[in-house]
């Protein structure tokens, strides 16, 4: 069959999306392939994402020395440097207080594991169910009582100008990347997600934030000649295998510095040992080298567990452990954490599908409320809902002691900013407190405030249309017969892909299903082959009792369309092509 020739506009797919093939030029592939040495297909795939041109050589460029910015550049910087400096030259205690997911626990890890040499530090993670998101009142408190007046919260703060403004005897420094109005707050407030900020880093997460902060205070304690024999300096370059993890895991754009940070930390990883990480891979028995998919699939969600179940302050002591058998036995306890979390997990996802599909099903931006689900997940239940549904989500239950007060997570879904709406409906007065960027919120409010906040968001939501018909832009289309493992592993090599920088997706035109096998009831496993009897691995992840999933087992004697993305399977010291199957439709 001519696949180039086939029309792929009109076809209705099983998960309702349109995908949009438009070739590129032989013109600008070949300036590309022949300026850069760059697989055609490869070529396609940067001119689809407005690769082209200058941009090219500026996007193809990962070093973190041609990527740094002046840190000075973000609002506050300056200020912050100089107290935190004073406080190591004088040996002045610091607290830190950091969030409860990746990008806080490595933040907090980050400023403590360079501060700890120099000057006492004691850092305080929240608990989720005790004490909610950020800093509090008894933190501040304690800190205080042990005669600290040098708080630093990272990825947390810029919102809480309520509680900060009440401590006006202590300096508080707000490292921050969450989208706030809030200016005058605190000591110092280095957030580029300021309204105000001009230095065009809105992009980075807040370990990038902090990352940016030590190179500040390094320089400025060169400067004061604070190092000498006994007080060497610290190899920043050992933070940036943990900057990259908190950039992959909190979904932030992964253009311009943090490419650089990603692409050179996953590089680091052997060099710098952490052995927190090291006992996550032992343990999962997982390669020794990292991918960008170990850290978004493996490494983050356990980290990110004990933050789930309870015991948030887990993933900061392994993340800082020293010690070989320390960080086996944390990891051990955060593993069965995951597991737990995993149970509840399935159980909430069930009682919130009941309900949508029972309440709530022609709403246009999802907005469920149910006691019995457990907090640790409802940021899980978020972006299942929305990626089954194809529409912004927010879940919300209570704690059982405040049942008057509701927690909530927020999920986006197209061009809806679910992080402004929260803010707006913060400034509204809807809320008690919220916060958070573009693809996801979290957010508190009075139950009694409940219809109310499901009015507004109704009020401000896009044309159903834009909400619940997506567009997916298509990269090429493949026969299994072009599939080969060199060219899987030059469409890896241009990742890392995310947030911005979307991995490729490929139609499969005209395959059928030769093999299909479910694992666990979640998964379907395949083999599918092209009209000349070439063949390759797929799999479809979570599709099971989904429409792709009924679809794929209820057609596998007709010629399908598959859309989907490459990837190397690692499996026994063996590295296959295998497709990862997103969406699919009936051959006309």
């Amino acid at each position: 069959m001519d696949i180039q020739s086939t029309n792929f506009d009109s076809i209705n797919s099983v998960s309702n999306n349109t995908w949009s093939y438009k070739p590129i030029n032989n013109e600008v592939k070949n300036q590309i392939t022949n300026g850069f040495d760059i697989e055609k297909l490869v070529a396609s795939i940067l001119v689809n994402r407005g690769i082209e041109g200058p941009e090219l050589a500026i996007f193809l460029d990962h070093t973190l020395k041609n990527n740094m910015p002046d840190p000075a550049l973000i609002n506050d910087m300056e200020t912050a440097i100089k107290r935190i400096s004073n406080a190591v030259l004088n040996r002045e205690p610091i607290g830190i207080i950091g969030d409860y997911d990746v990008d806080g626990l490595v933040s907090a890890s980050i400023l403590f594991s360079y501060l700890q040499p120099y000057c006492p530090v004691i850092v305080k993670i929240p608990d989720r169910f005790n004490d909610g998101y950020g800093p509090n009142l008894r933190f501040l408190e304690e800190f205080e009582r042990d005669n600290i007046n040098l708080i630093i919260t990272v990825d947390c703060g810029s919102n809480s100008v309520d509680l900060i403004s009440k401590k006006n005897d202590l300096d508080i420094i707000i490292f921050d990347h969450h989208q706030t109005d809030q200016l005058d707050i605190g000591f110092a407030n280095v957030n580029p997600n300021r309204d105000d900020d001009k230095s065009g880093l809105n992009y980075l997460a807040a370990a990038g934030v902090v990352f940016l902060a030590i190179v500040s205070l390094n320089r400025e304690l060169k400067k004061k000649n604070f190092f000498n024999n006994s007080l060497s300096e610290r190899d920043l370059l050992q933070f940036v295998p943990l900057v990259a993890m908190a950039t992959i895991a909190d979904v932030v754009p992964l253009w311009k510095l943090n490419r650089a940070f990603v692409k050179q930390g996953l590089k680091l990883y052997g060099k710098y040992n952490n052995f927190g990480i090291n006992s996550i891979l032992n343990q999962k028995n997982s390669q020794s080298n990292i991918s960008y998919q170990d850290i978004g699939y493996l490494i983050g969600p356990m980290i990110n567990a004990g933050g789930r179940m309870g015991r948030s302050y887990l993933g900061f002591q392994l993340l800082t452990s020293d010690s070989a058998s320390v960080a086996d036995r944390i990891t051990e306890e955060l593993m069965a954490l995951n597991e737990s979390r995993k149970s509840k997990e399935q159980y909430c996802l069930d009682l919130a599908i009941e309900e949508y599909e029972n309440n709530y099903k022609k709403d246009s931006i999802i907005a469920l409320e149910l006691d019995a689900l457990h907090i640790g997940v409802i940021g899980l239940i978020s972006s299942r809902l929305t990626n089954r549904y194809h529409k912004p989500s927010c879940v919300m239950t209570s704690l059982p002691d405040k049942r008057d007060i509701l927690i909530g997570s927020a999920r986006s879904w197209g061009d809806v900013n679910i992080g402004g709406l929260i803010n707006d409906a913060l400034s509204n007065e809807i809320l008690i407190s919220g916060g958070g960027h573009k693809m996801a919120a979290g957010f508190k409010l009075h139950r009694k405030n409940l219809s109310l906040f499901r009015d507004f968001i109704a009020g401000n939501r896009l044309d159903t249309g834009q909400i619940e018909k997506k567009i997916i832009r298509v990269d090429g289309l493949l026969m299994a017969s072009a599939v080969t493992k060199e060219l899987v592993e030059k469409i890896v090599n241009l990742g890392p892909y995310g947030n911005s920088f979307e991995e490729p997706l490929f139609i499969f035109p005209g395959h059928r299903i030769l093999e299909l096998t479910a694992l666990k009831n979640q998964h379907l496993k395949l083999k599918i082959v092209d009209n000349s009897g070439f063949r390759i691995n797929a799999i479809s992840f979570r599709s099971f009792d989904l429409p792709l999933g009924q679809f794929l087992r209820e057609n596998q004697n007709k010629k399908i369309h598959f859309l989907g993305r490459l990837t190397m399977n690692n499996w026994n010291n063996k590295s296959t092509p295998q497709l990862i199957i997103d969406d699919a439709a009936i051959m006309q």
